[in-house]
Formats: C-alpha cells, structure tokens, sequence
C-alpha cells in the first residue's frame, strides 16, 4: 500500500481502511482543518480515460445531493495522476455492526434506521442519483443515531468497471435480482437492496443463504422470500407486506418509488402505535 503524506490540498493523518477499489484515510484541509474521509482511487481508474471521465460525471451528480442521511460529497479531483474524493467524515458505527447486535436495538430504533434510508435514498432519486450498492458497510450510524448513506456514485463507478471485466458488483447479498441477471438497474433497485436490509434488520436473518454465490443468485433471481423469520408485533402484518413487497422479485411488482413506500411506512407505524396505547 502506497504511503500518502498529502493529496489535493489534503494533509493525511491516518490510514482508515483499505477496499475493492480505494483507500480510505482520515485527513484534514491544509487550509481551513476540516476533517475529511479521504478516498485515493487505485491507480488503474487514473489510467483509464473513459473511468476518469465517468468518475468525473458521477460526483459531480452526487455532489448534488443535500440530505442528513447522506455523506456530502466535498470535493473530488486528481493529484499527480491519482484520483481523489474528499468526503464529510462522520463519526459511528458501520450498520454492519450493529445488525451483529440486533438485541441492542428496539423495534422502534430499528424502524426509525429504516426509515432514515428510505429518505436519504429518495432524495437522491428525486435527483436522478441512483445507488446501486446499497449495503450494510455503506450506512453509518453516529453516536446520536442518524444514519448516513456514504459512497454515492463510487457504486455507479465500481458498476463500470467490475461489470465490464466480469466481476459481480458490489456484495451479492445486497442486490437486486435484476443486477445479478445483468440488466439494468434503477431506483427499485436500491428499494430492493432497503428490503433486504430491512429484513435483516428486523429478523437478524438474512433472507436468501446458500453454499455458493452461484446458488445464491439462483435463490434470488427464482425463489420467494420466506416471512417467518419476521417478527409478529403491534406493526403486523401491515410492516411484513412492505418488506416482502420491496423484496419481489419484478420491479414493476415492488412500490412505484420510495415516497409510496415511505407514505406507507408511516402509517403503519402511526397505526401501530396508536394500537399500542389502547
């Protein structure tokens, strides 16, 4: 791993984390001292023109977005051949994590998790940002439990180039059926991707298991999600049907968008707590 002492403008402090596609550092501006989680690009996404130009292009959508569950995108450019993004650095836990705890976690927490990730994710819709990688290692939960989106159009970046040289995008166990066949991918995508992580949230049980990857997306691309590891509580069966209609298969059969299925989020929780207080 290439040791950075400064990139952009940006002083680094620590090595943070390294992925499939860059690596992560806590760093500060030189000028004002902001920190920021630094992302340095493999070197082989410098050297493609097509990837630095569709890099380009994607931030410059995300940077658009402005929206407390997600990771504003400060600033991403090339320093001496090396690509860039300065990102807000938020303190928290990975949602990975904390679904390995879930018995730390209300129902209510969790619904309201769920929630904060349909809307961050439809305000990016409204914007014409589309995820597509939409994951547990993805969200983060600060300390006062606000829950941040983060890597917006590095999954649209990481789908051009591990699609183009036969590589699965992403995490498997995350995406929708339509993505593992090959076809394209829009918003109902990332809904598909909030269904499973909602079912895992709620259950602590993965809806789709097997042996192999290639069993696995034949278990996804085929079968129907099985409902019984889902809680029975004051927000069934109402809160069960959104999951699994988030989780069919067709995207035509999921909700129209996420601001349906948030609407109908709401009033089932609403409907649930007024059956609570009887």
């Amino acid at each position: 791993m290439e040791a950075l002492e400064e990139i952009g403008g940006y002083r680094i402090d620590e090595w943070i984390a390294q992925g499939s596609m860059a690596t992560v550092y806590l760093a500060r501006h030189e000028i004002s001292g902001a920190r920021v989680a630094l992302k340095v690009l493999d070197a082989h996404l410098a050297r493609e023109a097509e990837l630095r130009a569709r890099f380009e292009r994607e931030f410059e959508a995300a940077r658009r977005l402005d929206h407390p569950n997600v990771v504003r995108v400060l600033e991403a450019g090339h320093d001496d051949k090396r690509l860039f993004i300065a990102l807000e650095f938020v303190e928290g836990t990975d949602l990975d994590r904390v679904i390995s705890d879930p018995e730390k976690l209300s129902l209510e927490w969790k619904l309201d998790l769920f929630r904060q990730l349909i809307d961050g994710l439809f305000h990016a819709h409204e914007l014409d940002v589309v995820h597509r990688d939409v994951k547990p290692a993805n969200l983060r939960v600060t300390p006062e439990g606000v829950l941040k989106i983060m890597d917006f159009g590095m999954a649209r970046l990481r789908s051009s180039t591990l699609t183009r040289r036969g590589q699965l995008l992403g995490s498997a166990h995350y995406i929708a059926p339509e993505q593992l066949e090959g076809g394209s991918a829009d918003a109902r995508a990332d809904m598909f991707s909030a269904g499973l992580i909602a079912y895992e949230l709620l259950s602590a049980h993965r809806p789709f298991e097997a042996d192999s990857l290639l069993a696995y997306m034949a278990k996804v691309t085929r079968e129907a999600v099985d409902p019984a590891p889902l809680p029975r509580s004051a927000y069934s069966p109402d809160l069960e049907a959104l999951v699994l209609r988030a989780l069919e298969r067709r995207p035509d059969d999921r909700f129209a968008d996420l601001g349906e299925m948030r609407t109908e989020l709401k009033r089932l929780v609403a409907a649930g707590l007024a059956r609570e207080t009887r």
